[in-house]
C-alpha cells in the first residue's frame, strides 16, 4: 500500500517538474489576440527621369554639304534636324521642301513647349531662280492660285498674313500664310516663309508660330536671314548663264511651290531671238546682190519692150 502511495507521489512530481517545459516560457502572455503582420519598410522610388532638353549651339554651323552655313548669334540656339522634323510633326505642319538641316529658336525657348515658335532651315537644290519673273506675285488672281495648289498640297490655306513681297537686290522673296482658324492646330496658326535665292538653289527659313506672335516673328526675319550666308561662287550673284541650269520654278512658284515650265523658257528667248537674227543677219549679206539683179531684169524688161514698139513703128512706115 505504502508502495502505490509512493509511485503516486513520485507520478505528481515529474508532472509538476515537467510541465514548465511545454510552457511559452516565463513572463505576461497577454491578452489572446493575434500579433500583427510584419510588412517590410516602404522603400522610396525615385521619379521617373525625364529627358533632358536638347542642348542647341551657337556659332558658325555648316548645313550639310550644301556649302551654305549659319552663324548663330548668342540670343539663339541652332538645333537638329530631327528636332526640326519633330517640331514641325508637332505643329500638324508639313515640312519644307528640299533638305532640312535644323531648327532656330531664340536662346531660352523651349523648342517641345506648345506655346513656343522656331524656324526650320532648309536648302532645295532647284536650279537658278530667274528674278524676273516676280511680276507675277502681282498678278490679281494670285492667291486664289496658292489655294488651288494648297489643295492639291494637303495643306490648310485661310489666305495669306502677309502678301508676298520680293528683294531685288538679295534675293529672296518673303510672305505669311494662316494655315488654320485662329488657335487652331494646337495654337500653330500661322506659317511665316523666307525663301533666299542662290546661285543653285533656294534657302528657306519656315518659321512656325501662332498669329498673336507674327509681330515678333517679323521682326525677327532679318535677323534670322542675316545668319544665313552663300559661299563665295554659289550666290546668286555668281550665275553663269553658259554652265547653270535654269530653275523649272519662278519667283512666284517659290510661293506655290508648283514648278512653272514657262520659266525656263524665258531664259530662251533671248537665244531664241539672237538665232533669229543672226539667220536674218545672214541673208542680209546678199541684198546687194539680189537689189542689183533686180534692176538688171527691170532694165533688160525696159529694153526689151523697148524694141518691141520701135519694131512696131518700122512695120507700120
Amino acid at each position: 500500500m505504502r508502495k502505490n502511495l509512493m509511485r503516486a507521489a513520485l507520478a505528481a512530481l515529474a508532472l509538476v517538474v515537467v510541465a514548465p517545459a511545454y510552457a511559452d516560457g516565463p513572463g505576461n502572455p497577454g491578452p489572446n489576440e493575434a500579433a500583427p503582420p510584419v510588412r517590410a519598410a516602404p522603400t522610396t522610388q525615385p521619379p521617373a527621369s525625364q529627358t533632358a532638353p536638347p542642348q542647341g549651339q551657337t556659332g558658325v554651323v555648316p548645313l550639310g554639304d550644301s556649302g551654305l552655313s549659319l552663324n548663330v548669334p548668342a540670343n539663339y540656339r541652332f538645333y537638329s534636324a530631327a528636332e526640326a522634323r519633330a517640331f514641325a510633326q508637332r505643329a500638324n505642319q508639313q515640312a519644307p521642301s528640299g533638305e532640312i538641316y535644323g531648327l532656330l529658336a531664340r536662346n531660352g525657348d523651349d523648342i517641345r513647349a506648345p506655346g513656343t515658335w522656331a524656324t526650320i532651315v532648309s536648302y532645295d537644290p532647284i536650279g537658278y531662280v530667274q528674278p524676273q519673273t516676280a511680276s507675277g506675285l502681282t498678278d490679281a488672281n494670285f492667291e486664289t492660285q496658292v489655294r488651288d495648289a494648297r489643295q492639291t498640297q494637303n495643306r490648310h490655306f485661310e489666305g495669306f498674313a502677309t502678301a508676298p513681297s520680293f528683294n531685288a537686290e538679295a534675293p529672296y522673296v518673303v510672305w505669311a500664310e494662316r494655315v488654320a482658324a485662329p488657335g487652331g492646330a494646337g495654337g500653330k496658326d500661322l506659317r511665316y516663309e523666307q525663301k533666299i535665292m542662290g546661285r543653285e538653289g533656294v534657302a528657306g527659313m519656315t518659321s512656325i508660330g501662332s498669329a498673336d506672335q507674327q509681330p515678333a516673328i517679323a521682326s525677327a526675319a532679318a535677323t534670322l536671314r542675316g545668319m544665313l550666308s552663300f559661299p563665295e561662287g554659289k550666290r546668286h550673284a555668281d550665275f553663269d548663264p553658259a554652265a547653270d541650269t535654269v530653275s523649272d520654278y519662278s519667283v512666284p512658284g517659290l510661293v506655290t511651290g508648283v514648278p512653272t515650265p514657262s520659266a525656263q523658257s524665258l531664259a530662251n528667248v533671248a537665244d531664241n531671238n539672237s538665232s533669229g537674227q543672226t539667220a536674218f543677219g545672214g541673208l542680209s549679206g546678199y541684198f546687194p546682190w539680189i537689189a542689183l539683179g533686180v534692176v538688171i531684169l527691170a532694165g533688160g524688161g525696159y529694153l526689151l519692150m523697148r524694141r518691141r514698139d520701135d519694131d512696131e513703128e518700122f512695120d507700120e512706115a
